[in-house]
């Protein structure tokens, strides 16, 4: 993956040109003007899409209005229908009766909207005004009334409507003529009337659904085009030579076509209006201009015109407002860009001059900025950098001087030497000898150096030479092979020490974990227990808070039957009164009901009285039907002397007449005397029985008051029982209320211990991801320790001589660090440069273990194994 973006990389930077790659404002600039054009063409794009929202909104606020007008224009067209429905339905008008058809139209005239021209009661077949209101015509003729043909066929139930048209002013006052349309229905039952109402198209601007200034202009076309109607009057309130009814507006064919085709819409219109809007009275004549249209139930056009000015001024400010927004932003890009690039770019091109003097000898060169970020950091460091360039110039002066010095010195020695010559002549066989003495020893010597260099530190020089410069160099060498000797015995003896503090490091590593995961398991196994003792608490509260609700309905229902049990006490204590007042009432009951059946019996008694006197007067009667029969027969045996025997005869039937007539009623007397009589026997029956009831009642209701005195008792008693309860119930659920918010706190408890246990889980299985860290870098550092110590074991070294010291000292508090004490020898620049290799792998090895070593309360650095 590195690769590729490498790749990718190098590959960019072969495109781009080396003139581009090679300065920084340059490269600025350009990624600035691709911000900039990047953010332009945004900003343009979000200007053009919200300028396209605000255009179609606009559109759909002119398409609303169209749909407002049509429907305002429908609903006065049925408003007016609906008033000639109402009149024709009258009763007056139906009669036929023309005074009270009058009077009826002058009375409704006035209710009508301001619109109104007349109300007209017309004869269908002559076309003359029968009677009317707000007119002098005597004839639909003199109005042009344009449907006079079509009276002839009228229908009683359905309104007609005229075409507009132009109505004379028959008082010319206001105008000569007036835009109107008429309503009209026949009325009667041969529809040989009608009611004519008529209503003026200038008037109905009131109407209009929307009021708008003069930069809107509404006007309403017939099917052929025409203007009938429009928000302005149709110029009819003021110079009626501008009057726009009937005037024809061009074009309107296309806004016929859409509105039948895809209903109501809006538009803008490129170019100017028609004609018929250009002059008085609407002076509409923009450049361009948005049209809503709609069509009314009627077949009509309803257009509303607005200037693109005012219908998408927004629109406009919007756009300009984008684009300008757009533009600055991209002003204040390229400002800044400017202003930070100029600044970096000079800061840039400063340094890069600063260093090209610094390249050229001028050190003396002012490096200091203001800048703190990574500019400032570089000059800095390049500051940095030439303070130490001129120190190590100074030095390399002073080792020139001393070169130059020792050259002088050379010069001497040469002209020492010249005039040694001579003497060297003369010394050159001894030299010889010499020579070959020291090519000897330089050879013995060499062999020594190789057996060291093979690994054989146990090797030395013969300091005892004739030369003193060679017995020079065999001390200085035995000394740098002794400080050799002992830099690897303690490095071997320290990577010992290392080995053995990083087995002992990684023991307690795996100690640690293993005491670290038992932890955790504890941690877990504690967390596991708190939520179930969580879990335990939450059902007990619950358990305690369902309790108390049972015990406050217990004590709720303690308190009712406390309540029910006195009201039962009080009841107990009204029915022993109402029981004794009955027992009362019950006795004197008894005393009315033996008064009552002494009082039938003395009834009975007269009855029979009456019974005996109806007896005989029955027999008298039966006496005196005896006597008639009698006197008929001595009336019979009269009936010789004429008068005397007929008016005796008379008498005879009279008196039996009179006996049968009293035997009968005394029949009845006694019939009725024997149904008293039976009913005076089932009344003395009833009495008795009654009596005996009464005095059964009597019996119980002493029983009932002794009964409500037990039930008064008890009640008392298990009220008594109830108070006891209720305050048994009361303290029980106090206490139930003192046991929720402990078990409430009990379980806030246990999630705060449980949170901990969690925490303390995490901290753990931090610290052992830490441990096992340090357990890897001390493996690690094991691993490399045995490594020196195999690299060391291929020096032989006399262990016995080795005169150096070792520590491994341990610093205070968590951290340890192993420090190495080289012993600092004398010798040639050869021994230094020969020991440096071993001190930066004892200080590197140093370094490891105090990285691997450094903890701080637990948690351990990021340790990674090197690379080298």
């Amino acid at each position: 993956m590195e690769w590729s973006v490498r790749s990718v990389r190098r590959r960019v930077r072969r495109l781009v040109p080396a003139a581009v790659r090679e300065r920084y404002a340059l490269k600025f600039g350009i990624v600035l003007l691709l911000l900039g054009l990047s953010i332009g063409a945004l900003g343009f794009a979000a200007t053009g899409a919200i300028t396209d929202s605000v255009e179609s909104t606009a559109l759909e606020e002119q398409e609303e209005t169209a749909i407002r007008e049509a429907k305002a224009f429908d609903d006065w067209n049925a408003r007016n229908e609906n008033f000639v429905v109402a009149s024709a339905g009258a009763p007056v008008v139906a009669s036929g009766d023309v005074n009270e058809t009058k009077a009826y139209l002058e009375d409704i005239y006035y209710d009508l909207p301001d619109e109104r021209m007349h109300a007209l009661y017309v004869d269908t077949e002559s076309g003359e005004v029968v009677a009317g209101v707000d007119t002098t015509a005597e004839t639909l003729a003199e109005i042009k009334f344009p449907d006079t043909n079509e009276l002839g066929d009228l229908s009683t139930h359905y309104v007609q409507r005229t075409e507009p048209y132009a109505m004379p002013d028959q008082l010319g006052l206001a105008a000569d003529e007036h835009p109107v349309v008429s309503y009209y229905i026949g009325v009667g039952e041969d529809a040989d009337r009608a009611l004519v109402f008529t209503f003026a198209l200038s008037d109905r601007t009131g109407d209009y659904a929307t009021q708008t200034s003069g930069d809107t202009v509404v006007t309403i076309l017939d099917e052929e085009g025409r203007i009938v109607g429009d928000n302005r009057k149709l110029g009819y309130g003021g110079d009626e030579a501008n009057a726009s009814f009937g005037r024809q507006y061009e074009g309107y064919e296309r806004f016929q076509e859409l509105a039948a085709l895809d209903g109501p819409g809006a538009a803008t219109v490129e170019g100017r209006p028609s004609e018929a809007l250009r002059g008085a009275p609407y002076e509409f004549a923009p450049d361009d201009y948005v049209v809503g249209y709609h069509t009314t139930a009627e077949g009509w056009s309803v257009l509303v015109h607005t200037s693109e000015a005012d219908a998408l001024g927004f629109v406009t400010t919007v756009n300009r407002f984008g684009y300008l927004i757009t533009v600055i932003g991209v002003g204040l890009i390229g400002v800044f860009g400017v202003v930070v690039g100029r600044n970096t770019a000079t800061s840039i091109r400063t340094l890069s001059s600063r260093a090209a003097e610094i390249r050229e000898g001028e050190y003396d060169v002012d490096l200091e900025t203001e800048r703190v970020d990574e500019i400032g950091d570089l000059y800095r460091t390049v500051d940095e950098m030439r303070e130490s360039l001129v120190t190590r110039i100074e030095e390399s002066e002073r080792t020139r001087e001393q070169a130059e010095k020792a050259r002088d010195r050379a010069d001497e020695a040469r002209e020492e030497a010249e005039s040694a010559k001579r003497r060297a002549e003369q010394t050159r066989r001894e030299a010889q000898e010499q020579n070959e003495y020291l090519e000897r020893k330089a050879a013995e010597y060499c062999d020594v150096m190789g057996e060291c260099a093979d690994g054989d530190l146990t090797q030395r020089l013969d300091p005892a030479a004739e030369s003193e410069p060679m017995a020079e160099i065999a001390t200085t060498f035995n000394a740098t092979v002794d400080d050799i000797e002992r830099t690897i015995a303690r490095i071997s003896a320290f990577a010992g020490d290392v080995a053995d503090a990083s087995d002992d490091v990684r023991a307690e590593c795996t100690d640690l974990e293993a005491t670290n995961d038992s932890v955790a398991d504890s941690v877990e196994e504690i967390t596991a227990v708190t939520d179930e003792q969580n879990e335990r608490m939450e059902a007990i509260a619950t358990e305690i808070q369902g309790m108390s609700a049972t015990i406050e309905e217990i004590a709720s229902t303690a308190d009712s039957l406390a309540d029910t049990s006195r009201r039962a006490a009080r009841g107990a204590n009204e029915g022993i009164a109402t029981a004794e007042d009955v027992g009362e009432e019950m006795e004197r009951i008894e005393r009315r009901a033996d008064a009552a059946l002494e009082e039938m019996r003395a009834l009975e008694d007269s009855m029979a009285e009456i019974d005996e006197i109806v007896g005989v007067i029955t027999d008298i009667a039966d006496q005196t039907n005896i006597l008639a029969l009698n006197a008929s027969i001595e009336a019979a045996h009269a009936g010789g002397d004429g008068t005397n025997g007929a008016g005796f005869a008379t008498v005879a039937q009279e008196v039996k007449q009179l006996a049968e007539e009293t035997k009968t009623s005394a029949a009845e007397i006694e019939s009725l005397i024997d149904t008293v009589q039976a009913q005076t026997d089932r009344t003395v029956d009833e009495m008795a029985t009654m009596r005996e009831r009464v005095i059964e009642g009597a019996e119980t209701v002493e029983q009932s008051v002794s009964a409500f005195e037990e039930i008064e008792a008890e009640v008392s008693a298990a009220d008594h029982g109830v108070q006891e309860i209720n305050d048994a119930t009361d303290a029980i659920a106090d206490s139930t209320q003192d046991l929720v918010p402990m078990a409430e706190d009990v379980t806030a408890l246990s999630d705060r211990t449980a949170r901990e246990a969690a925490a303390v889980a995490e901290s753990v299985s931090d610290q052992t991801a830490a441990i096992a860290t340090v357990s890897r870098n001390a493996n690690d550092l094991s691993e490399r320790s045995r490594t020196l110590r195999d690299l060391l074991d291929e020096f032989a070294i006399d262990r016995g001589e080795i005169d150096g010291t070792a520590s491994l000292e341990s610093g205070a508090g968590r951290d340890e660090t192993v420090e190495l004490e080289f012993a600092s020898g004398t010798g040639t620049q050869a021994r230094d440069e020969g020991t440096s290799d071993l001190e930066t792998i004892g200080s590197e090895t140093k370094t490891e273990l105090e990285t691997a070593t450094a903890t701080d309360d637990g948690e351990s650095a990021d340790l990674e194994p090197r690379d080298d």
